[in-house]
């Protein structure tokens, strides 16, 4: 069964759905990081980014196609993550701002569309911060921002927005009470924007290597879950929680660990393996970690370094007994009522 991969649709014919994967074009952005079958040994999936070219080696047709495809996937996926974190979020976590502005948009949505300007329940931020337990439920006194942020972004904050028989309704992190005195962290398969992550302190002079900046679109082919217990998330003001994310060169041939004989050129239809064309750059994520602050909310330079090599995607809170994870660009994921 093949793997669920919305809003990117792959294609069950052999030229595929992608319009430069069909003969002539040949293009393997489909084929590489679209399409692979649930169960197969995924480690196959390879998320490529770049096309790596290299001196002496000829160029295929096909590789000026997947740089256009490349690009257009990314783009596709930015644009759709904007329009699903302003749109499917959970209406509750909006209700509760600060409703004394002129334009009464933080006031709980009405439905009344008579008045000018409307009740929107979307909030325009403010307020002193939670009182109390009850309070927790609204977003008061926290500015919430958009996604993108320095870490891994997930394709949709709460239920998927896509239909199909493979979606289920399902979200794309969750949190579960495990039953055994913690809590387990998943991040389920799906698109998530990420970046390849160090410490660094600031000194040009000492930058880390292989550390750009740049933001890439990759699939995570299975689960992820990182165990918490209570007492840890107890242990500490913030706790972090995120994906590793590390990045690798496949070079076309057959015979190393790090080889994609199907790199060849393709202009036939089937990889000649004669004839040897560009690498590919490529990133994966390998597992959940997190991190943690120390005593006082201190963070120490072992914190931060910890903290720092994660792709970070949401942290938890804890305000005398009540616990709160946010995504990191502080949009409420659950509290304490409904974490315990």
């Amino acid at each position: 069964m093949a793997q669920y991969t919305q809003p990117i649709y792959h294609g069950n014919a052999p030229e595929g759905s992608f319009p430069l994967s069909p003969s002539p074009y040949f293009s393997r952005v489909e084929d590489k990081n679209v399409i692979f079958e649930t169960g197969e040994d995924v480690s196959d999936f390879n998320n490529y980014q770049f096309v790596a070219f290299r001196p002496g080696f000829s160029l295929q047709a096909s590789e000026l196609n997947e740089m256009q495809e490349n690009m257009q996937l990314q783009m596709s996926l930015s644009i759709s993550m904007m329009h699903n974190w302003i749109t499917s979020s959970a209406s509750y976590l909006w209700n509760g701002w600060n409703n004394q502005s002129h334009t009464s948009e933080g006031d709980v949505a009405d439905g009344n569309l008579s008045g000018f300007p409307p009740n929107t329940g979307i909030g325009v931020g403010g307020g002193n911060g939670p009182d109390d337990a009850s309070d927790v439920l609204s977003t008061q006194g926290y500015s919430i921002s958009g996604p993108g942020w320095r870490g891994a972004t997930p394709l949709y904050p709460f239920k998927t927005p896509y239909v199909g028989s493979e979606s289920n309704n399902k979200s794309q992190v969750s949190i579960e009470n495990n039953g055994n005195g913690g809590f387990d962290f998943k991040f389920n398969p799906g698109w998530y924007l990420v970046e390849v992550r160090n410490y660094w302190d600031g000194n040009q002079d000492d930058q880390p290597t292989g550390v750009s900046g740049l933001k890439h679109w990759v699939y995570l082919e299975s689960t992820k879950t990182e165990t918490i217990t209570l007492s840890e998330l107890n242990n500490a003001k913030h706790t972090v929680i995120g994906l590793d994310v590390s990045s690798k060169y496949i070079r076309c041939c057959s015979d190393e660990a790090e080889c994609d004989a199907e790199l060849a050129d393709n202009a036939s239809g089937t990889p000649n393996s004669a004839s040897c064309g560009a690498d590919r750059y490529a990133l994966s994520i390998n597992l959940a970690k997190f991190a943690q602050s120390g005593a006082g909310d201190v963070w120490g330079q072992e914190q931060i370094n910890a903290r720092e090599k994660l792709n970070a995607v949401l942290y938890i809170e804890k305000n005398g007994d009540i616990l709160t994870a946010r995504y990191m660009n502080n949009l409420m994921i659950a509290n304490s009522i409904e974490l315990l």
